[in-house]
């Protein structure tokens, strides 16, 4: 299980070269797959950090498995480019930006693995002032833009996975956080993902 960041990590940069082979005369298809390699080059040094002991090492490959569904079924499936193909790639962006800030203000206590250091302490400031897992919100949003640049049954399905497999983790990782020092109190006046619904 600890190699499977790595595993996932190869993975992706594997389906976006196979991505940009298929899109090879689409300028804009692939100047969106060159920005979803820049997230994944932006995120490898905390993605691939080993962690003592992970407590969700079970949780990850469901999660990475379905983000590499999804990466697959937009990217490896000849399409038409549809028209709100620039809103899409916005929507990926944003995500994106949302999900880096989150990482950021987290800082130390940030991990691809759903682990609490001892000294943890419950974070109320930046993105994590609107709900409780921005990160994962983020994630959902630039897939859901990747997915609109890309549409197919295939890549709907594989999202509908993705976001199945982040509730699974978001609902593990509040298990290891309930403890935490702050995390309750916090968590009572703030939503999971999206503010005021869920």
């Amino acid at each position: 299980m600890r190699a499977a960041p790595w595993i996932i990590f190869v993975a992706a940069f594997g389906l976006l070269a196979g991505g940009a082979y298929v899109h090879r005369d689409d300028p804009a298809a692939l100047v969106v797959i060159g920005l979803y390699a820049l997230w994944l080059l932006v995120e490898a040094p905390v993605a691939l950090r080993a962690t003592n002991a992970p407590q969700d090492a079970w949780t990850i490959v469901p999660y990475g498995a379905a983000r590499l569904a999804t990466i697959g079924c937009c990217l490896l499936v000849p399409g038409e480019r549809p028209a709100w193909f620039w809103a899409s790639a916005a929507l990926l962006v944003g995500g994106v930006v949302l999900r880096e800030i989150a990482i950021r203000t987290l800082g130390r206590f940030y991990s691809h693995h759903v682990v609490r250091r001892s000294d943890q302490v419950a974070v109320t400031h930046g993105p994590y002032r609107m709900v409780r897992h921005p990160a994962y919100a983020g994630m959902i949003l630039a897939h859901l833009g990747l997915v609109g640049c890309f549409p197919g049954p295939a890549a709907v399905l594989a999202l509908c996975a993705l976001v199945a497999a982040i509730v699974w983790r978001l609902r593990v990782e509040e298990q290891v956080l309930w403890d935490m020092p702050g995390y309750r109190d916090y968590a009572v006046g703030r939503k999971r993902l999206v503010p005021g619904v869920w």
